[in-house]
Formats: C-alpha cells, structure tokens, sequence
C-alpha cells in the first residue's frame, strides 16, 4: 500500500501547466473581476445612498418651513379665536348699517391686519349674522359654491382647525388658497350665530420654498385627499380655470429617486405631505463616470498581470519540466546531469542542487545506511546498560524485613505511636515501588496521602493538623497516581516548616459540572507574586525547580494523561499560605469499573 498521502481532490495528478491556468484564473482573473465588480457596486450604492440623503435633507427642510407657515397661522387662529370682545360684537344684531359702521369703527377696524406678515396674506372672519355688513375682513355667510369648498372640509373633520386647498373664483384675486380654518366656538355664551375664521397662506411663499430646492429635486405639496395643491418650477401645475378638475394630479410613480415626507403628525396638518423627485441625470452622470473607470481599472490590472505571470511561467515551467525529467531518469537508475542554464532563483538552487545530489547519491546513500547501522547499535548498547544498572541496584525487600523487625521490636516495648509510624512508611514504599499502569482511584491515592500526613503529624505533633473535605462523587475517579501526595509534600516542606506553631493542611475535592478539582490548601509562609511566577515558569519549562521537584512531576504527569485539557493552578499570598491543585474535565476521566 502507497504510505503517500493523496493530494487535494487529485490536485497532484493535474499537469503542471494546468495548474499555472488555474492559479491565473482563480487567484488572479477571478478576484480582479469580483473585486472590480464588487467596488462598482459599492461605489454605485454609495452615490445612490448620498444621493437619497441629500434627498432627505432636501425634502425635510422645505417640509420644516411649510410647517412653520402652517403653525403660525394656527396659533393666529387660536390668538384670535380667545377674543371675547370680538365674538359679543359679531354676535350682536344691529338695527341699521350705520349702528353696525359705528362699531365697525370703534372695535373692528384694522383688528386683523394687524397680523399679516410675510407667510400670512389675509385673515377672514365668515358669520352667519345678516345684520353686520360684507367687507373689510368680515363677511356674511351666503352659502356659495366658494364657500362650500372650504367650509364643508371643516364640517366634515372632528376637529375645530383644518388646512384646506381649494379655489375662490370670487373676489379681486381670484385663484387657488391653502388656508388654515377654523370654528370660533369658544365662547357659547355668544354662539347665536355660526363664525369661521379664515387665514389665507401666502401660496407664492410656498411656491418659493419648494422652488429652492430645485437644485436637488422638484416637490409636490399634496392634501390630506391626495390632491397635488403645489409644485415646483418646470413641473405641470394643477388646471385653476375649472373648479372640479382643480388640483386633481396623477400620483407620483415610486423610485430610488422618489422620496416622500409628511408634514407632521399634527391633526389639522393629517395627510398632508410633499412628495420629491430627483432629476436623475446627474446621478447618471456620476455612476457613468463610476463605470467607465471601473472599466479602464480592471483592463489595466488584467492585462499587466497576465503578460507578468505568461513571462514568469515559461522561465519557470520549462526549468522545472526539465528537473522533472531528470528526476523520472534518476528513479531508473540514470544518474545524468541537467546541462542548461541555472539561473539564480530557487528553481535554478533546485537545478544546481540536484547536480550536486546525482554526482554522491551512492556514496551518500552508503554513509546514511552505515550511521543508522551505528546509531541502532549505540541505542541497544544504552539500553543494555541500564538494565544492568537496574539489576545491580539493592533488592528492596530487605528493607521492609528491617521495617518488620523494628516494627515487632516496638510493638514488644509498648511504642505505639512509633509503631504507627513505622506501619505507615512501611506501606508507602511498598506502594511507591509497587508497578501498575498509572492510574489509582482518588480514594486510593487519598489513603497514600493520609499515610503521609500521620508521618508528618508525628513529626510536628500538635502544632500540626490536617483535614479533609471530600466530595463523595470523586472517590470512584481514577487519577494519576502521586498526584496529591507530593503537592501535600510540597506544603509541609515549602511552607508550614518556616511557620511555628498552628500548621494546618487542608485537602478538597469537588465535583462540578464539567470537571473533578482538587486543592492543598495550607497556612504556611506563602510567596510573592514574582517568586510564584518563577516558581510556575519553572514548572512548565522544566527548569531546575530547587526542591519543588514534586510540583514539576505532579505537572508532567498530569500534562502526559490529559495534555492540554487539565489545568495545573497555584495562588499564593505572603504570610497567608498557598493553594495547589488542578482541573480534570469529566470527560477526560476514568471511573473506576465496578
């Protein structure tokens, strides 16, 4: 079986001057296209998008200044409409014009236009009194087609206040009136008969405003019935000359360059709004220019790569097919040189290179062959040594005889606490050299530790204790075996023997939802943030560990069971004692088979 590993969809079986066609192709033609295609688009879009904003901009002012005319003549209307004085005097009956003139003059002369200004033409006051007389302002309701086309709007609204379009034929200026209407029902204590107040808008005012921003786009002002009652310059305006047709408009198609925009969510101004349409010709101008540079910018960087890489190609293709060749030759035993020019590339060091291995392959083959030859044979030598070395160590067993000895002599002679003592390091060398395959449940390696803490117990005596808080759950986990005892180990030796009096080891285990973790908690003299950092660089570099040598094992054993997955933590505070321990995730853990 082929120990070769196959290439990428058979990419190593595609001939070499294909390959060259489809790195062009897909890393140079490909991306160029796409990314040209791609900065069109989003130049494109970003004209289209600053286009629509100035639009927006546009529309936004010229609807905040229609506004503005339309609520100044509401709060005239409102300022008005609180007179009392006035609705006493149009609701009074008068004997005679004269009695009517009389008054006229005193109070109502001049009580209106006084608040004409550049937005407001005309206020008017419409009451159904047939005593007062038409004029000057004020003016009796006869229930014409004229006034019928703005008070019926009025009529038929909840509200007391409308903007309304229509056209008045009579009068000195007949044409088309955006007035703001109103009831003048205050007070009803003076409501015998019925009053209307009318402000006239000033309609070229308006047509101004929407004339100023012809520059970006032509505007439509449209009513709450959909009615087109303005528009800007160059845009055909409503037939005034026939009453029914009056401001009836097509509706304006919709576009990317259409924009819409009510005047505001006040109700006498509901459903009025302007409508834009942006003259398209020089965004078609822009996006024009956006193409046709597009254009030159992918045929320059298509056509100047591709004469760089056909150049390229052929010195490299050539050179290559050549050592190609002389290797397919070499693969039969034909050890020939390629004659042509190098050159100074990698290609050309392959070239030279490979005239260089041709001429001492056999030899070179020869030397390899002989130092493996040696080097296995150092390696069994190496091998052999150390097993002698193994077998001329002491046999252990008699240490445990002389341990059982001592052990009978002070059980005879009542020792019992040294009895214990040496019962427990009697137990802890034969699990120390005892073979298995690594791994001990915790509660095992719990025992071992323990064995340890009464030799330590009986070495500090009662300025020494220890305790353990075990979760039930992780007795059955198998772990690496040694890897409590040597951290304990570590705490006594490192950190409770510079302490006197009241040394404490404290011993956890807890289960939690994703792994088993272990601490040695002691209340020894602790470290500085620096030792300890040199203290874990240490560890995890295998540097000389000056007596935490314990540490660094705990640390490589459990590196070589779990890899990265366990975690290895230590903390320490000065004068507040250390704590040791690791993170084993579940998944990574062995239970112990019942």
């Amino acid at each position: 079986m082929d120990g070769r590993k196959p290439g990428i969809i058979g990419i190593n079986d595609i001939p070499l001057k294909y390959k060259f066609l489809l790195i062009y192709l897909l890393c140079v033609l490909l991306p160029i296209v796409t990314i040209n295609l791609f900065f069109y688009q989003r130049n494109s879009e970003d004209i289209k998008i600053r286009e629509q904003d100035n639009l927006r901009k546009s529309i936004e002012r010229a609807s905040g200044e229609l506004l503005g005319m339309i609520d100044e003549s509401v709060a005239l209307s409102r300022s008005i409409g609180s007179d009392d004085s006035l609705y006493e005097v149009l609701d009074r009956t008068y004997d005679s014009p004269s009695d009517y003139y009389e008054v006229y003059n005193g109070l109502l002369r001049d009580r209106l236009t006084r608040y004409m200004s550049e937005n407001i033409v005309e206020a008017r006051i419409y009451t159904g009194n047939p005593t007062i007389q038409t004029g000057a302002n004020y003016y009796v309701m006869d229930h014409s087609a004229d006034e019928d086309s703005w008070i019926k709007p009025l009529q038929q609204s909840n509200g007391n206040i409308i903007v309304a379009a229509y056209y008045e034929s009579a009068g000195f200026s007949p044409g088309k009136r955006i007035s703001v209407i109103s009831k003048m029902n205050t007070y009803t204590s003076f409501s015998k008969y019925p009053k209307y107040l009318r402000i006239d808008l000033n309609v070229d005012k308006i047509n101004h405003i929407l004339d100023r921003e012809l520059d970006s786009l032509q505007l439509r002002l449209m009513d709450g019935r959909n009615r087109v009652v303005a528009v800007s310059s160059g845009l055909q305006s409503p037939d005034l000359s026939n009453r029914e047709e009056l401001l009836i408009q097509e509706p304006v198609a919709s576009s990317d360059y259409t924009i819409e925009h009510t005047l505001g969510d006040v109700s006498y101004a509901k459903g009025w709004k302007l409508t834009g349409i942006a003259d398209t010709r020089r965004i078609d101008k822009l996006l024009e220019d956006a193409h046709r540079s597009i254009i030159w910018l992918a045929v320059i960087s298509t056509v100047l790569p591709s004469l760089l890489i056909f150049i390229i190609f052929r010195s490299y293709h050539y050179r290559v097919k050549k050592l190609s060749r002389h290797m397919q030759k070499v693969r039969n035993e034909k050890f020939e040189l390629i004659d042509i020019k190098e050159g100074r590339d990698e290609i050309g060091g392959l070239i030279h290179t490979f005239n260089v291995m041709t001429g001492k392959i056999t030899t070179l083959i020869n030397d390899v062959y002989k130092l493996e030859i040696r080097q296995k044979s150092m390696e069994l030598e190496q091998v052999r040594t150390e097993l002698s070395m193994l077998q001329s160590q002491m046999n252990p067993h008699f240490l445990f005889n002389t341990l059982n000895a001592l052990l009978i002599v002070c059980m005879k002679k009542g020792y019992c606490e040294v009895t214990e003592i040496i019962s427990n390091l009697s137990l802890l060398m034969r699990q120390l050299l005892r073979s298995a395959d690594g791994l001990v449940t915790l509660e095992e390696e719990l025992q071992f530790t323990t064995m340890y803490l009464q030799i330590e117990k009986f070495r500090f005596g009662d300025q020494f204790d220890y305790h353990f808080e075990i979760d039930p759950e992780s007795l059955s986990m198998k772990i690496p075996r040694m890897s409590i005892q040597p951290l304990v180990e570590n705490a006594c030796k490192h950190g409770l023997q510079l302490r006197k009096g009241n040394r404490r080891i404290h011993v956890t285990s807890k289960v939690s939802d994703r792994a088993l973790e272990i601490k040695v908690i002691d209340n020894g003299v602790g470290m500085d943030e620096r030792k300890l950092q040199q203290l874990m660089d240490r560890v995890r570099n295998d540097q000389d560990m000056e007596g935490h040598v314990g540490i660094r094992n705990v640390y490589r054993r459990l590196e070589l069971f779990y890899h990265e997955h366990v975690r290895f933590l230590i903390s320490s505070n000065p004068d507040n004692g250390t704590e040791a321990g690791f993170h084993i995730p579940l998944s990574k853990l062995e239970p112990v088979k019942e």
